[in-house]
Formats: C-alpha cells, structure tokens, sequence
C-alpha cells in the first residue's frame, strides 16, 4: 500500500521499531552478517559448534571500529545485537557477554583509571573473550550470597581467589570451549585482614589457548540443545590476582592495608552489582524484542502461503491458506502485534542515550525488560505452534529463537524476581508515586480508544498497589516478621509489577504510535497494538469487572472485538510482518519464503511430479 506521502505502509510502520539512524546503517549490518558467514551450521560437533560463535564473533568485531568501546557507541551496538540474535542466538549471548558485561565492568567500575588501558584495549581486539562469572551453585543462584573469596595479600600487593566449597563454584560461565583465550569477570567478597568489605569485581584471567590458568579448575557441563554455549563450572584455588585487576570503583587499600571506601556499609557496595546488571537487561531487552519479530514475521509470512483443507470450510477439496482461519489470526496476529509492543519498548531502551541512574529509571528498564521476555516467550511458542510440523524444524528458528527467551528468563534475575523487586521498591515508595486513578468517562465508550487502554492499565496498577501497601500495613501490624510480611503476599506483589509493566507499554504504544504523521499508517498501527492491548485486558476482565471498570457487555464484547481486530488486520498482515524489518536473508528460515518448498528441499519447483 502506497500512502498520501509516497511512503509505503511497510516502510512507515516500520519507524515504530527503527530510527532513521537505523536506516543509514541497514547497508553496513548488511555487509557484516553476509549469509555466507552466517548460514546456520548443521552437523557440527559441540568443540566445532562453540568455536563458530567464537569465530563469527571475531568477525563482526574485525568489521566494526571498537577503538571506542561499543557501550558508547550505542547507536551501532544495539543494532548488532538485534542482528546477533536473529542470525545466531548463541552469537548473541557471546557478544553482549563480552561488550556489554566483560567491557561493561572495567569501564562502570574502573572509570578514570589509565591502568586498565591494555586490558581494554585486549578485549577490543578479541584476543581474549570476555565472560561474567557472578552466580554460583549454592543459595539459589543468588548474587547477594557470592561465597567466593579474594583476600587481600598486602606483602605482595594481591589478591588471592578461594572457591570455599562445592556451593561457591560459578555456574554456569560459558568458558569451557577449547583453544579460546578467556578473561572473566569474578565477582567475589573481599577481605582485608578480618574486615568483610562486601562483593567486588575482579579481573581474572580464565583460560588461555593451551588450557585453564594456574589454580583455574574449569570443567565443562552439557549445553541444551536450543542453546549451544560451551557451558562449565569454575572454581579457584588461591589464584592470584594484581591489585590492578581489582575493579576498586570508589573504594582503596592504603599501604598500610587500610581499607576505604565511600560506600558505608558492605551491604550498600554489595549492591552496587546492579550497576553492571542494567546492561544485561538492556542488551537482552533488544535481543528479545528482534527474535519475537523474526518469529512473528517468520511464521504470518508462512500462514499466507501454507494451505489446508479444512475440516470446517464445507468442501474438502477446497484448499486455502490457513491465515484465512480465525484461530490462526488470533495466534498469530496476536504475535505480530506483541511482536510490535515489544520492538517498541527496545527502542526505548536502546535510545542513543542511555536512561538516568535514578530508582525509578532503573526500575523501568527492569520491568521492560522482564515484560520483553515474557513476550517473547510467548511469540515464539506460539508462532512455532502456529506453523505445524515445519515449526520443529531447526532450519526454521523457532526453536533457536525460543531457547533464547528461555535462557534470559532466568540471565539477569528471572522476570518474577524482577517484577518483585519492582514491587517491593514500589510498595516503599523508592522514587515512585501510584498514577492517579481517573474516573472513566462515563456513557458509551470504546474500547479500541487508546485513553480507554490507559484509564484502565492505570486504574488496575493504582488499585494494586493500593492493596499491596495496605495487607503489608496490616502484617507488620500484626506483628509479622517483613519475610512472613511478603511471603503471603508474593501473587499480590507480582500482579502488582505486571500491572505497572502494562501501563508503561500502553504509555509507549501511545507515545509511538501518535508520532506518526500518516492517517492511514496511525490507523493501522492502532488496530494492531490494540489486539495486544485489549488482549491483556481480556485475560484481568474477570478483575476489571469486579472492580466496576469494565461493565458486563463490555466484558462479553471482548472475544468478538478481537475478532475484528483480525479481519481489519488481515489485508495488511504481510506489510506489518516486512514493517518489522527482519533480515531475512541471514535469518534463513525457509518458510519465510513464498515457495517455501523449494526452498526448504533446495531444489527448484518443477511442476506436478511424473
């Protein structure tokens, strides 16, 4: 569809998920992902398979100007990233895993120091790969319960680094992989004589292209299927580490072995962990958000040229593609459009400028963030269910796309510990206020109304906390313990967080979605934002009527609603899908493709066989 401006439907649906700056750089990410260096292997062994990411991640780093690091460069990193995930999830991980996390700590917490300019300038190069070491095995995988050690050595001005026990090892750094140069970042408790100092990073080199490092004990674990990564427990035994590789941040030991530090307690630096978490959760928002689009337009394109004979259209002989049914609109325009909610929320993430360290600025990325991935666990479950038996197949990268949003469902705190988190910050009023709950209109109304979205995500998140804050009130004054306070509570606190993670996506759709300056382009970018929007609401209607914001025809009008969301959506399915700019030539899914039979056997269509 050609609009009033001359613009295609695709091309301005897509500036919903893209920037213009994007656009500049297409050609360039182009010439980096070649489809001949990312084709998805097949038959490789698990030692081949980890030194493919590995290679493919020198490469993209031998294309791309890493002399400042990517971090602050932010306008190609997250591109990259996005590109890493649909070609390659385990690229993906590797990658942020070394620009976002490795990277990322030298420079949070070795700022303004010149000392660590060779170590900077080692990892720019890739000659040693990063990894993060930070959870162990014991105490729930709890960053807060790190027993790893590194007592301060002052005749020599080191650190030596003790796993204690079986608890203590890092699980689950992705290190084992043979003949790669490693260089990891250990978080451990540091201690200076008798003093606990709280949890530091340590620079610690792992492994080089021979093996594990003196006092290294590396010992490689299976790797899930849906996620080849050279996985392993690591353990230390008095490694010793230079007193420059001590990622100090504010803190110092005199030469008399006087520790200081501007934090106060070992509690608050321990905490100062999240400080390196925020750029997981911003590389894996952006991972997320682009492999829900591969799925979503991966498997709309499919639905239009995959035929079937119904068992309900009357004519068994009678053969139409299976978008034409309304269960499969529902699915999979359902992911098309939480595919879009998702992209959108990314991009505000990704924003060349990186959000303000306040609480609730912290709190937002958070929460987008496990919003994000829980979209994508459903775009991509769905879509591979929605595209039958060819959905299972490896080629077609649901399941690659899948194990990826698995895995970071649990990788920088699992969506429910943050939507708890968020709760328990909200619940004290850290750097938040609840929304005004606004009378709704009263008389007729739509639901279709992007006011309506809002009146009611904000009504439901304000009433929820409102609730939270009062039976906690009323434990504590009880007398309950805060653990037994929470405990009873946890349903109600993640509700809570859910509620507030709906209110934000309704406040980007509309922010989005109303600076586009084409009529037609606004109109249809409504209706499919709508069908995730109400969607929602359609799953809390129970809630909603209860409370008295949603009245009782309302709430029976829903499924019906849905449907002509979809029947509205239908003639512009395949422009949203291709508005989601999905690389498809380095995706390689055959079903993305019209003959996808061909494509999928590699061999030209030649007529009826015999």
């Amino acid at each position: 569809m050609t609009l009033e401006s001359g613009r295609s439907l695709r091309d301005t649906l897509s500036s919903l998920v893209h920037g213009d700056s994007y656009r500049k750089l297409q050609p360039r990410l182009g010439e980096i992902f070649s489809p001949d260096v990312f084709a998805r292997p097949s038959g490789l062994s698990e030692q081949e398979r980890y030194s493919l990411t590995y290679e493919r991640l020198r490469h993209i780093n031998g294309m791309v100007d890493t002399s400042t690091p990517l971090l602050r460069q932010r306008e190609l990193l997250f591109p990259l990233l996005e590109w890493a995930a649909m070609a390659d999830p385990s690229l993906f991980y590797a990658f942020f895993l070394h620009h976002c996390t490795t990277i990322g700590s030298v420079l949070e917490f070795g700022k303004d120091r010149d000392d660590l300019d060779d170590l900077l300038a080692e990892l720019a190069s890739t000659s040693v790969v990063g990894a993060l070491l930070m959870t162990e095995l014991g105490h729930g995988n709890s960053n807060a319960a790190v027993r790893t050690e590194a007592v301060y050595d002052r005749d020599h001005n080191e650190f030596v680094l003790t796993t204690p026990g079986p608890e203590a090892v890092k699980y689950p750094p992705s290190v084992g992989a043979e003949g790669v140069a490693r260089t990891g970042i250990v978080t451990a408790r540091l201690k200076v004589g008798e003093q606990d100092c709280g949890l530091f990073c340590f620079v610690v080199p792992i492994r080089d292209s021979e093996g594990a490092c003196q006092g290294v004990r590396i010992e490689p674990q299976d790797s899930p299927s849906i996620l080849p990564l050279d996985w392993a427990v690591v353990s230390f035994d008095g490694v010793r580490v230079p007193y420059r590789y001590w990622l100090r941040d504010s803190a110092s030991i005199s030469n008399d072995g006087t520790f200081t530090d501007a934090l106060s307690t070992p509690a608050l630096r321990s905490r100062q962990a999240s400080r390196l978490i925020r750029y997981v959760w911003e590389g894996a928002a952006v991972g997320l958000a682009a492999v829900a689009r591969g799925s979503a337009a991966i498997a709309v394109r499919h639905a239009h040229e995959r035929l079937t004979n119904g068992t309900f259209a009357g004519n068994f002989a009678s053969a139409m593609p299976v978008i034409r049914y309304r269960n499969q609109q529902r699915t999979l325009f359902g992911a098309l459009s939480s595919a879009f909610v998702a992209a959108m929320a990314a991009k505000v993430i990704a924003s060349p400028d990186p959000m303000p360290q306040t609480a609730g600025a912290i709190r937002t990325v958070f929460t987008l963030k496990a919003a994000i991935d829980q979209i994508a666990e459903r775009v991509t479950i769905a879509s591979r269910e929605a595209s039958g038996v060819l959905g299972f197949s490896p080629q077609n990268r649901f399941l690659d796309y899948q194990g990826l949003a698995h895995s970071f469902n649990a990788a920088g705190l699992s969506s429910q510990v943050l939507y708890l988190n968020a709760a328990w910050t909200m619940a004290l009023g850290l750097d938040y206020q609840a929304p005004a709950d606004d009378p709704l209109p009263p008389g007729d109304r739509s639901l279709r109304d992007p006011a309506v979205w809002s009146l009611l995500t904000t009504a439901r998140e304000r009433r929820l906390h409102e609730e939270l804050v009062d039976e906690l009130g009323k434990a504590r004054a009880d007398g309950l313990s805060e653990f037994d306070a929470w405990n009873d509570r946890f349903d109600l606190a993640e509700r809570m967080a859910q509620a507030h993670a709906a209110r934000l996506l309704v406040g980007v759709i509309r922010t989005e979605v109303d600076a586009l300056a084409e009529p037609r382009a606004k109109e249809v970018a409504r209706t499919v934002c709508a069908l995730h929007v109400l969607t929602e609401i359609m799953t809390h209607s129970g809630w909603y009527l209860a409370e008295g914001l949603l009245t009782a025809a309302e709430a029976r009008s829903l499924p019906a609603l849905l449907n002509e969301l979809c029947a509205e959506i239908a003639p512009n399915a395949l422009d949203l899908a291709d508005a989601l700019d999905v690389p498809y030539e380095i995706v390689g899914a055959p079903i993305a493709q019209a003959d996808y039979a061909s494509a999928f056997t590699n061999v030209a269509a030649a007529g009826p066989l015999g």
